[in-house]
């Protein structure tokens, strides 16, 4: 026992040398009050102090960027690795993509330009047709007087078939 301890345990006895055991008795309740009200003190801080739902109430921002952060740790520490022939596969299968893709760019291009012209041309090339068509038939379908005149005669249909 240290020096001081010693000191106090004797001043303590001093103190209650002269007191009746009533008095001891009332001052031990009342020290057993004083150090239950401190414990009750002291577990309340510490319920406070771990209880999760205080701290999100307090701090929902920090609470939902350290949910977060760790989800992210454990969705990477679980997160299923592909095997080398997967790897090799995927780039193989990228590759053989983009190859085809090139390749499809470049048959569109060719045939989109050429396919355009080609529409405009025969589109132009049936028009014009369509249009010496109805001139021969027009002029076909006259009579001698309307050639001798210089102008058309209306078409009239002879066959009452149609």
């Amino acid at each position: 026992m240290s020096q001081s301890e010693s000191e106090t345990l004797g001043s303590r006895s001093e103190v209650h040398a002269g007191r009746k055991p009533e008095e001891l008795r009332q001052d031990i309740e009342e020290q057993k009050e004083s150090i239950a009200g401190t414990l009750k003190q002291i577990d309340r801080r510490l319920h406070r102090a771990t209880d999760w739902r205080t701290h999100v109430g307090e701090h929902p921002f920090l609470a939902v960027g350290i949910a977060f952060s760790i989800g992210g740790l454990l969705s990477a520490a679980f997160r299923r690795r592909p095997t080398p022939r997967e790897r090799i596969l995927d780039a193989l299968a990228e590759s053989v993509e983009d190859i085809s893709g090139q390749v499809r760019d470049r048959i569109v291009s060719q045939f989109s330009h050429s396919f355009a012209r080609g529409m405009l041309k025969a589109s132009a090339a049936a028009l014009v047709t369509k249009m010496a068509a109805n001139y021969i038939e027009s002029r076909t379908n006259a009579g001698p007087d309307s050639r001798r005149n210089g102008v058309d005669a209306p078409y009239v249909d002879d066959d009452p078939e149609y």
